[in-house]
């Protein structure tokens, strides 16, 4: 066919009033950024443009034009749009590319393709040599693949083939952000075509269930509505859940000519289009979908959209290690794309189950996937690419140091990169394949033990692993399932014994056209499919393969398992694993990390394929239950304990003071006997050493709780070169190590300045008591301070103690500071009062001229 035949099926589309200043574009820019709304035409019109220009060869395209769309179903919808209104089938001068499906012919000129495909051809062929124009279309949509596609088209478009033309083009553009990126592109923007849409607010009231809110709007549309309905809702059990429902209703209320079609990625593609196919005439549809029809594909006849305002997100779990979809709003510019799909033929009508109020709080745009997904994928590219970190490349955003250095480190376990980001001999063969490169490195370390150990057809199981592993979980996790077991969902794939329990069949055609295609890439003509001769007993192996991290052993107590990563994982408690010595695990959900998919595996499989990951170490800890210090001789795959034997020999006088070092820090003080005399040590020292007086230039010790921890090796670490035990360390006489610790002139200040008794004048020692706060203090019966005229003194004379004097009965009568005042005032009421209850006792007049005592009256008359 030609161009000068071609007519539009839709005259005067939008995009049309700037194809002249699009043309000029081509000729002058190799970087064009397209804005242009839902309904403009640039994904259906725009192609067949430059497929006119190379016709007339009015511009530099003289090549294949590659155009990317998000996903399989817009891909393949694109393509056989255009390729109609040429007049020709899908493959001749249009074709289509996605994952395990092509349709392409040697005169195929333009080619839809999905982003992953371009990212293979690229790494292929980095000039991208026939290729004149990449067109990334719905670029808004910032998903992994078409960020990568860009970075890696950018970078082979500035350094080897600036006669590359990249086109950007989307309904939401950030054209600011991509301008600040791309200086040197030329921004054009486009028209729409969109008529009004009336948006209603539903919001759905506390309490109420969400999907029952969702059927009862849908049911009430279609009651009053006469078009077709578009309800987006997030996931597919949501959908199957209205699906039932709905026809129910339609049924009951004999709605004829109404069909409820559902429509997300997991359907088959044959599903999926005919939910996007021009209803008959006099039919109407219900579209139930999820965020899959927000863009790229035309829904036709579409007059009322239902929004829930929800979609199922993914993020990258690092406990999981997985993508997982988590129930969240979506933001204003979806919320916006949703609604417009109402106003595509004529006016319509969107009602949206949340608030007014709730919209404007929403954020602008959702968060690029580079921000929250696996990254290990991708940075196997930028390894391929031969680059060493993100920001070599023109991503428009790159991941946080952290993330990225995660990734680097798992690819370097799996021996795919080297200890300087270079790919491996082993990493170029992973690259090679179109699987995650956990995946594929197992495919080829599976190909290798088969090789080379005779395991028979360990090779298709792996496919088949690889293929299930990147799906969503054929038997689906749930209260009445609950068997984490790798191996039935094998058998639930190849054998028909278990047809009676058929999982979905598109995604059980997609795994098998997956392994399959993993197979050939191998070099296997065909996919062992039989279970009776696939090696289940290595299936363990396989998922270890992939996730070394994730081989994990059951705890000592038997409470779940421990990963090799330092994980923990549990199993439902009637999983049939349970009691199993390892576990190989390839799937983990939830905060509570329960074990979805695993597989057994045994001692001898680890030490004998793992053997580069297992180390001997020496561990030492402090034994709680035996309230010792214990070394083991350990056998490990990173922090998993597959052997372990007591090694006393390895434990020496300084690894002893070390961890008892690190012990005591970590109890506190409180694991020592600290005896009365130590802690008075303790308070005397503390009390000189807070009080601001002259030292003769000696400075004391800080004996500070923290102080003494910071400092334990020091005054402590001499003591506990034999210390094994709790007894033996409650055993050391802290006073003595305390003391010892100080010098000789330490020692001396302390006991002159800071004395532990004071001498009264009848020879008895009264301990001195300490207080950090407080001046010191001496408890002693008033007859024994007799004749002195003021307080003793401490600290050089520089600090009065205070005397707390004491009755006969030894019971408190005064506590002074003030010595001398007390005898001269309150004194005479204090003698009134002992000499009533103590007449024995002298009470003296002139108390500070008496001679001290300790005795009775009668005892001192007879000692005359």
């Amino acid at each position: 066919m030609t161009f000068d035949s071609y007519q539009s099926p839709v005259p005067d589309l939008p995009i049309d009033s700037i194809k002249p200043e699009f043309i000029a574009a081509l000729a002058s820019h190799n970087t064009i950024l397209l804005s242009a709304p839902p309904g403009a035409g640039k994904s259906t019109q725009l192609p067949l443009w430059l497929l006119q220009q190379q016709q007339d060869r009015a511009a530099s395209l003289d090549g294949t034009i590659i155009m990317l769309q998000p996903r399989r179903l817009a891909a393949k919808s694109v393509a056989m749009r255009l390729a109609r209104q040429l007049g020709e089938s899908v493959g001749e001068t249009v074709g289509y590319r996605i994952r395990n499906e092509s349709k392409v012919g040697k005169n195929t000129r333009l080619q839809v393709v999905t982003e992953g495909i371009l990212a293979r051809m690229l790494q292929h062929d980095p000039e991208l040599e026939g290729v004149a124009m990449v067109i990334f279309d719905e670029f808004h949509e910032r998903n992994l693949h078409a960020d990568l596609a860009f970075a890696l088209s950018r970078d082979s478009q500035q350094a080897l083939r600036d006669d590359l033309i990249m086109l950007i083009m989307s309904a939401t553009l950030d054209v600011e952000d991509l301008q600040r990126a791309l200086p040197d592109a030329i921004t054009l923007s486009s028209p729409g075509r969109s008529y009004p849409v009336d948006i209603d607010y539903q919001p759905l009231k506390p309490g109420f269930d969400f999907r029952q809110h969702a059927l009862a709007v849908a049911k009430n549309a279609l009651l009053t509505e006469t078009g077709s309905i578009l309800v987006f809702l997030p996931g597919a059990g949501d959908i199957r859940f209205l699906q039932a429902h709905l026809e129910e209703f339609i049924s009951s209320q004999k709605l004829d000519a109404i069909d409820v079609l559902p429509l997300y990625s997991d359907l088959s593609m044959q599903a999926q289009q005919q939910a996007i196919k021009t209803p008959g005439e006099g039919l109407r549809k219900i579209v139930l979908a999820t965020n899959i029809a927000e863009t790229s594909i035309t829904i036709d006849g579409i007059s009322l959209v239902i929004d829930s305002g929800l979609a199922n997100m993914a993020s990258f779990n690092q406990d999981t290690l997985s993508n997982e979809l988590r129930r969240q709003p979506v933001a204003k510019s979806s919320a916006i794309q949703r609604s417009g799909r109402a106003g595509r033929t004529g006016p319509g009508k969107a009602i949206r189950l949340y608030g007014n109020e709730e919209f404007a709080r929403r954020p602008e745009q959702s968060p690029p996937d580079i921000l929250q997904l696996d990254l290990l994928p991708a940075t196997m590219e930028v390894a391929t690419w031969g680059a060493h970190e993100f920001k070599q490349l023109p991503f428009l955003d790159c991941p946080d140091e952290v993330t990225e250095s995660r990734n680097w480190h798992t690819l370097e376990q799996l021996d795919i990169v080297n200890e300087k980001r270079q790919l491996t001999p082993h990493g170029k063969a992973v690259s090679a394949f179109a699987a995650h490169p956990r995946f594929a490195h197992m495919l080829l370390r599976a190909k290798y033990i088969e090789d080379h150990e005779g395991v028979d057809h360990l090779t298709d199981l792996a496919c088949l692993v690889a293929a299930l592993l990147e799906e969503r979980d054929l038997l689906p996790y749930n209260r009445e399932f609950y068997d984490s077991d790798l191996a039935l969902r094998v058998h639930h794939l190849v054998a028909r014994q278990y047809s009676d329990n058929k999982p979905n069949q598109a995604i059980k055609q997609r795994i098998l056209a997956q392994a399959k295609q993993l197979a050939r890439k191998l070099s296997f003509d065909s996919l062992m499919l039989a279970d009776d001769k696939l090696p289940f007993d290595y299936l363990g192996v396989l998922i270890a393969l992939a996730y070394p991290e994730r081989i994990a052993g059951r705890r000592p107590q038997g409470q779940g398992y421990l990963c090799a990563n330092g994980k923990g994982a549990r199993l439902h408690p009637q999983d049939k694993f349970v009691g199993e010595a390892f576990l190989a695990i390839a799937n983990l959900h939830g905060t509570a990390q329960e074990v979805r998919l695993s597989a057994a595996i045994s001692k001898q499989q680890i030490e004998t394929y793992f053997a580069e990951h297992i180390i001997t170490k020496v561990k030492l800890q402090f034994d709680e239950q035996r309230q010792k210090i214990s070394a083991e001789r350990q056998v490990c795959i990173e922090q998993l304990v597959l052997a372990r034997e007591d090694a006393p020999d390895l434990i020496s006088a300084d690894t002893l003071v070390e961890m008892w070092c690190e012990h005591i820090e970590k109890k506190g003080l409180a694991i020592l006997q600290f005896s009365d005399s130590a802690n008075e040590l303790l308070a005397r020292s503390r009390w000189l050493a807070s009080r601001t007086l002259t030292l003769d230039s000696l400075e004391l010790p800080d004996w500070s709780e923290e102080a003494l921890i910071t400092s334990l090796a020091d005054w402590l670490g001499p003591y506990l070169h034999d210390v094994r035990n709790v007894k033996a360390l409650k055993a050391l006489n802290i006073t003595d190590i305390l003391w010892n610790s100080l010098s000789y002139q330490q020692q001396t200040v302390l006991q002159e300045w800071a004395p532990q008794y004071y001498s009264s004048a009848t020879g008895n020692r009264r301990r001195l008591h300490y207080t950090i706060d407080q001046p010191p203090k001496v408890s002693l019966p008033m007859q024994e301070v007799y004749g002195l005229t003021e307080s003793p003194t401490v600290a050089n004379g520089q600090v009065a103690v205070t005397l707390e004097l004491l009755s006969p009965a030894g019971r408190p009568i005064q506590v002074t500071q003030d010595l001398a005042g007390f005898w001269q005032g309150s004194y005479r009421e204090v003698q009134k009062e002992m000499k009533g209850r103590y007449p024995k006792h002298f009470w003296p007049d002139d108390p500070q001229n008496a001679q001290a005592t300790n005795k009775t009256k009668k005892r001192m008359q007879n000692e005359r």
